[in-house]
């Protein structure tokens, strides 16, 4: 879970961090973007991501730790370290902290994690890359003295620590809305109520007033952590027929890998001037 207090505080949707007037133009490259590590409770576990200068000029680079969290419409948020109830940022040591990077050079930053011996569950945090202005560029930015501009990018590398002995996953549908029927559309209210981060996928099947099934159709997969919240916007694919005037069924099951499905369904009618 999330708190909520300190959310309004930094929470970001990740795209670009920031722009800052240069005469130059840095870049760089992250990867990989992802370390899962499976590490049980009172075990140390290690990984590394690779930073790549892919520009013409020396850059620096800062690596900052942070919390992550998806939003009910599953756009990446970063949090202050801490503010997430399964953060792991407490047990994350990385190194080195910031560098230097000329034309062509790469460095391996090394992340190590000490689970503590007390928790079960998934747990994760976030360092987040980015690239700072040179000391005589953010000089010139702050007096006006050029007129361009560099699009300073962040790279999200989030690190999700794994509980292979005590993790549980576990999910439920809590609503069900039509929002059209030509074509249709489904809000679907999922709730990730495990221990573990999982991934989702399933299918709507369309059923007549005698049961029968006129329209089936898949979900694709999404991921979402333990005690998220997600508003899944569905919609039938272009290529089905459209539906007839009557009343119908949508029937959404979503096998999440545990050791059951789950099912939730909404009643609703196709109107004569619907179809013309």
């Amino acid at each position: 879970m999330v708190d909520r207090k300190r959310l309004s505080s930094v929470a970001l949707t990740l795209a670009m961090i920031g722009i800052v007037a240069a005469t130059a133009f840095g870049s760089m490259s992250v990867s990989p973007l992802s370390l899962q590590l499976s590490i049980p409770p009172e075990v140390t576990g290690s990984g590394s991501f690779l930073i790549r200068n892919t520009g013409s000029e020396t850059i620096e680079v800062n690596i900052t730790l942070h919390d992550w969290w998806r939003s009910e419409d599953g756009n990446l948020q970063v949090l202050p370290a801490g503010t997430v109830e399964r953060s792991c940022a407490a047990w994350v040591v990385y190194e080195p902290s910031s560098v230097m990077l000329a034309p062509g050079e790469e460095t391996e930053i090394g992340v190590e994690l000490a689970v503590p011996a007390d928790v079960a569950g998934d747990h994760w945090a976030m360092l987040l890359v980015e690239e700072s202005p040179q000391p005589t560029e953010q000089q010139q930015a702050e007096e006006g003295l050029t007129d361009t501009t560099r699009v300073v990018v962040a790279y999200a590398v989030k690190i999700l620590q794994r509980d292979p002995i005590h993790s549980d996953p576990g999910a439920a549908i809590t609503d069900i809305q039509v929002i059209d029927d030509q074509p249709l559309q489904l809000a679907v209210t999922f709730e990730n109520d495990g221990t573990a981060h999982i991934t989702t996928s399933g299918t709507v099947d369309v059923r007549d007033v005698f049961g029968e099934s006129v329209q089936s159709f898949d979900i694709d997969p999404f991921p979402s952590l333990p005690g998220e919240i997600r508003v899944l916007q569905i919609l039938s694919p272009e290529t089905l027929e459209e539906l007839s005037a009557g009343t119908y069924y949508a029937v959404v099951q979503l096998d999440f890998g545990g050791d059951y499905l789950v099912q939730g369904g909404r009643l609703f009618e196709v109107m004569e001037d619907a179809v013309d």
